[in-house]
């Protein structure tokens, strides 16, 4: 396949962006659970109509990092330069593995493409025909780049149909790390310029599907510059690996669906949308539920909006207490961890604090903690910050008892 995650960006973007290339590294496989390298636990096979897919050799426990890999190419925001040329000076076996990854296509994505294209084309003319390429280094190449990515001058004459797919491979393929909570700010110590980055393909990671109900999850990591993919549950010998393409929020099938078909052209079959499984119509009636509960919260906001009175501070807690308690059961129900699972477990030990309710607080935040560990890794500077926080709330719940015997 691999019908790509999170591309929600526009083709008119490509104008003011630039892109990087850096070789790519094998994937790393780091876990407290198994010794194992991915090649002994992990195969791309056949996966019926969705293509190719990541199986499992062997039983992946939950926490394993199944994937830790370094982008191919990496797309900045506000820098103009081309894409093209940059995807031409990848070596050869670069540029054959970015161009094997399937592509979602339509009419009206060609369209909009074939415009984009056109205009790189001019613009990469007007540079060969003054002599700009290869005077210096394109924005991006770094120390880890092939030798011979600048000492290619002036590249090829363009083909506009050759532009096209490429874009559509990029598009389909790339992930949107500049949106990612876990991707910003820069923490200190990472590479400055990854404040900047937009969206970044990965060559081995693009091999993973989709599914509503995953049982794995991607982050990127900006101090290491590497997009790590862990196991959310442990995954049976045999069992595809799959990603959730969508944020996850709890959307209901129709919308899924929606999302998925524009943006990725397939019909999702996974259990959470399949309603001739119990499962299924389940899974939905949970999502229901938790929409009306949603839609009680916020009328229950305006309205005190509306009524300009000073809501009981405790109560509106309680309240907003009880909607993200709500979410958390959905998500368990269904199966589904993570960092959005992760940042409700957080905001509720949040809720808890503003309640006095240390223990209870202490109790969440854990919880938060545990889901970071098995989705980001201990080397991850979203979990080391939460470790902070368990370790301030610990103290302080032992301060108060020293106080209070």
């Amino acid at each position: 396949m691999s019908y790509r995650l999170i591309h929600y960006i526009q083709d008119s973007n490509t104008l003011h962006d630039t892109l990087e290339h850096s070789p790519i590294s094998s994937p790393q496989l780091i876990t407290h659970h198994s010794p194992q390298s991915p090649q002994s636990m992990i195969e791309v096979r056949a996966a019926g109509v969705a293509g190719l897919g990541v199986f499992a050799k062997t039983l992946i426990p939950r926490g394993t990092r199944i994937f830790s890999e370094r982008s191919l190419l990496t797309l900045h925001r506000n820098k103009p330069s081309s894409f093209y040329p940059l995807l031409q000076r990848l070596s050869a076996h670069d540029r054959d593995v970015f161009m094997s990854l399937s592509a979602f296509r339509t009419r009206e994505t060609d369209v909009m493409r074939w415009a984009v294209a056109g205009v790189h084309t001019l613009h990469n003319a007007f540079m060969s025909a003054f002599g700009l390429f290869g005077k210096n280094k394109l924005t991006g190449s770094d120390s880890n780049s092939n030798s011979d990515l600048n000492s290619i001058s002036c590249p090829k004459r363009t083909s506009l149909s050759d532009h096209v797919s490429a874009i559509s491979i990029f598009r389909s393929n790339s992930f949107n790390i500049g949106q990612s909570p876990t991707s910003m700010p820069v923490s200190q110590g990472s590479d400055a310029s990854t404040s900047s980055i937009s969206h970044a393909l990965f060559p081995q990671t693009a091999r993973i599907n989709h599914s509503c109900l995953p049982n794995a999850q991607g982050n990127y990591n900006p101090a290491t510059q590497k997009f790590n993919v862990h196991a959310t549950r442990d995954i049976e010998r045999g069992e595809e690996v799959k990603l959730n393409y969508l944020m996850e929020e709890g959307g209901l099938r129709r919308s899924r669906m929606e999302r998925l078909r524009e943006g990725y052209g397939f019909d999702c079959k996974c259990p959470a949308c399949d309603f001739g499984r119990v499962r299924g119509r389940r899974g939905e009636e949970r999502r229901l539920k938790m929409v009306e509960k949603l839609k009680g919260f916020v009328v229950a906001m305006e309205g005190r909006g509306l009524l300009k009175e000073e809501m009981d501070k405790e109560v509106e807690v309680e309240r907003e207490l009880e909607a993200t308690m709500a979410y958390i059961e959905l998500f368990e129900s269904e199966g589904i961890a993570g960092r959005e699972l992760s940042n409700m477990y957080m905001k509720a030990a949040e809720l808890n604090l503003d309640m006095c309710k240390h223990q209870e607080a202490l109790r969440l935040a854990e919880q938060a903690l545990q889901l970071d560990e098995d989705c980001l890794g201990t080397d991850h500077l979203d979990y080391k910050k939460n470790l902070e926080i368990v370790q301030g709330l610990k103290k302080e719940l032992d301060e108060n008892i020293l106080q209070h015997p």
